[in-house]
């Protein structure tokens, strides 16, 4: 099957889910999201695992995108939804119907990736990935707002898409993506500061991978700041679309205009002086290197 692959990844609640939606116009284009790969890889592939093991990782992740193309192709529920969605047109719906839809690309979104950007570029041969970024601090905010990430509760056991790995400390795990000698000062913390402490794990792998010399002449790779886009999402919408090797549509445009400039610098009004300073200092580096101290 000749596909061209797509993926998106940034941290969760960097407008990784609000990217998606904008481009599920595309025709003959599969926008995906979702676990057909488990959550738990992209957290194993930074333990040693071998390099026949990690190969294995990487052909079963391109494998399963396939079965999934092959498996929705005829799937004329979900055409009769996107059409009523706006999300295909009319042309496309009928050769869906007629089981004769024929699907060029495919767009993946996981944000958990974003912990082995490595392996996406390894495993989807000439793949293009976009990596939408947002400030660390707006990120933790949402992550705990929304997902009530990372509390002491849900740190009491490995089953959380943040945490499926980890070492015990006390009565409570520890992720694996906390340097050793430090989990005190991690259990210690916020909820929030816990939070942000993922989002500098996840945004500096994806910095050290993607300023790669090999990695940038390549031009698979588009970097993203979240807030130029909501911004001006037209612009950057654009820019992702082409990335992509597509054109925009009418379609595409309205949904990228929904885009919310209010959600940019949100924390501050949901946390004190102290806490934010505590996360800053944790994730100071990071904030740093993309430009947001």
């Amino acid at each position: 099957m000749d596909i061209d692959y797509n993926v998106i990844l940034g941290c969760p609640r960097s407008g990784t889910t609000f990217l998606l939606d904008s481009l599920k116009p595309l025709p003959n284009s599969e926008c995906i999201s979702g676990h057909l790969l488990p959550i738990v890889i992209p957290h194993l592939i930074n333990r040693d695992l071998g390099a026949e093991t990690y190969q294995a990782l990487l052909t079963g992740f391109e494998f399963s995108l396939i079965d999934f193309l092959e498996s929705i192709s005829e799937e004329r529920v979900s055409a009769i939804h996107r059409w009523l969605t706006q999300s295909m047109g009319t042309t496309e719906l009928i050769q869906a119907l007629q089981r004769k839809r024929v699907i060029e690309r495919i767009i993946y979104k996981e944000p958990f990736l974003s912990f082995a950007p490595e392996f996406t570029y390894n495993a989807l041969p000439n793949c293009r990935i976009v990596h939408i970024y947002r400030d660390g601090r707006d990120c933790a905010d949402s992550l705990i707002r929304k997902y009530d990430v990372l509390t002491d509760e849900k740190l009491t056991h490995l089953r959380t898409a943040e945490v499926p790995l980890g070492r015990k400390y006390d009565h409570r795990y520890v992720p694996w993506w906390v340097d050793p000698g430090l989990e005190a000062e991690f259990l210690a913390a916020t909820p929030y500061v816990r939070a942000i402490w993922m989002w500098k794990e996840m945004v500096s792998r994806c910095y050290e991978f993607f300023s790669r010399l090999e990695v940038i002449s390549s031009g698979r790779v588009m970097l993203l700041k979240y807030e130029d886009l909501v911004k001006d999402p037209l612009k950057h919408g654009e820019a992702v679309v082409e990335h992509f090797g597509c054109s925009m549509n009418n379609q595409i445009q309205e949904n990228f205009k929904q885009a919310k400039i209010s959600s940019v610098g949100i924390y501050k009004k949901q946390h004190n002086y102290k806490e934010i300073k505590h996360a800053e200092k944790i994730a100071k580096e990071e904030l740093k290197m993309y430009g947001y101290l």
